[in-house]
């Protein structure tokens, strides 16, 4: 019979070997801000252990704290779940899940977070959605569009060679209209999530701004400046820098002035999921981040009731903002759980036929890769 609980602190070389040995990786490297040195993440994991006292099985969630706006919500990203190939079949993860859903559900946890494939999810309540903007930049697009556009002045430099990199990239993450505090003492670690580069971007001496790359340098993943008029200069002297033909950046909907710019020059956009989610409580993620998209681009007024996996809920738009209220109208719609993450968070929310107003959703939830887990 295998016992499941908490891994101990002295598991950490047991709980890190068998993440490496599924995953054939090197979680340490892949994921430092958890698993570096000196770190003690054993509380984060769930452990299935058997009779031999060998552990077959693990899953992990990483709770961090999100900004949106003037709300905050207490979600978790989980990851790293491993089972022993020997140990398929058993139903640990699926004990194993099930025990951190009951647990962050008792814990009044807004919503969890995970990246994964879909149908695999999907039985445990997760949805793949979310919106996230992949821009495709060339050196065409630069040429053309930025030809008066000098890159002139701009170097890059390692961001944590730069004297007060951590304090000025912190204060950048919290100026945006949605973001996940971060660690400043760990944030090296952080910026390294998934084997990330970070670049800073030095004008006359100082940070002005800073770049999460990939290895190849060719996605960027997180574009960072102190003022938005530095965006256009940085993304030409960096591929000029890096001698790219291409590169693409990522980024959320709500960043308007960064999709803006980008869109005056990029020689495609596309559309994507950023995650796969898993909505608690309904009214508190409502209310976040229909304000968050009613701030930025914008919303109809308007009024929507219905029934959301037994949670009743009325969002109303009107000149005084958003308002969430923990009730329903009579004949309000009633959707299951699936049916209501369909609505919030998915592009198919247009054919549904539930008397929302037009173009309130999906939701702009999104993910930097350096919050991942």
């Amino acid at each position: 019979m295998a016992e499941y609980r908490r891994a101990k602190p002295e598991e950490r070389t047991e709980y890190i070997d068998l993440a490496n040995y599924v995953f054939s990786t090197d979680f340490e490297t892949l994921l430092p801000k958890v698993y570096g040195k000196g770190i003690d993440s054993s509380s984060l994991h769930m452990v299935a252990v058997d009779e031999q006292n060998r552990m077959r099985a693990l899953v992990a969630v990483l709770p961090e704290l999100l900004n949106v706006g003037d709300n905050k919500l207490h979600t978790g990203y989980l990851g790293t779940v491993s089972v022993h190939p020997r140990a398929r079949g058993e139903g640990h993860m699926k004990v194993l899940m099930n025990s951190w859903l009951e647990k962050l559900r008792a814990d009044s946890f807004d919503m969890i977070v995970l990246a994964g494939q879909r149908q695999r999810y999907e039985y445990f309540g997760f949805t793949s959605g979310g919106v996230r903007l992949k821009h495709t930049i060339t050196q065409d697009n630069i040429r053309h569009a930025l030809k008066e556009v000098s890159g002139e002045g701009l170097s890059f430099c390692p961001l944590f060679e730069a004297e007060g990199a951590a304090a000025f990239a912190n204060k950048l993450n919290k100026t945006r209209a949605a973001y996940v505090d971060r660690d400043e003492q760990i944030l090296p670690l952080v910026f390294k999530t998934f084997r990330l580069h970070p670049i800073g971007v030095v004008e006359e001496g100082r940070l002005i701004g800073y770049l999460l790359v990939d290895q190849e340098g060719g996605e960027i993943s997180e574009l960072a400046m102190e003022h938005s008029d530095h965006i256009t200069r940085t993304i030409k002297a960096y591929m000029a820098h890096r001698e790219l033909g291409r590169v693409t950046v990522y980024s959320p909907d709500y960043d308007t002035a960064l999709n803006a710019q980008l869109g005056e020059l990029a020689e495609d956009c596309a559309i994507e999921t950023s995650d796969m989610y898993n909505i608690l409580d309904y009214a508190n993620v409502l209310q976040a981040y229909l304000t968050l998209k009613h701030q930025t681009t914008g919303l109809v007024a308007g009024e929507f009731s219905a029934v959301m996996d037994g949670q009743l809920i009325t969002a109303r738009v009107d000149e005084n903002g958003v308002t969430v209220e923990r009730s329903a109208k009579p004949g309000a719609v009633t959707l299951s759980k699936q049916q209501a993450q369909k609505l919030l968070l998915t592009q198919h929310s247009r054919y549904m036929d539930v008397g929302a107003p037009q173009g309130w959703f999906p939701l702009p939830l999104f993910w930097y890769k350096a919050d991942k887990f």
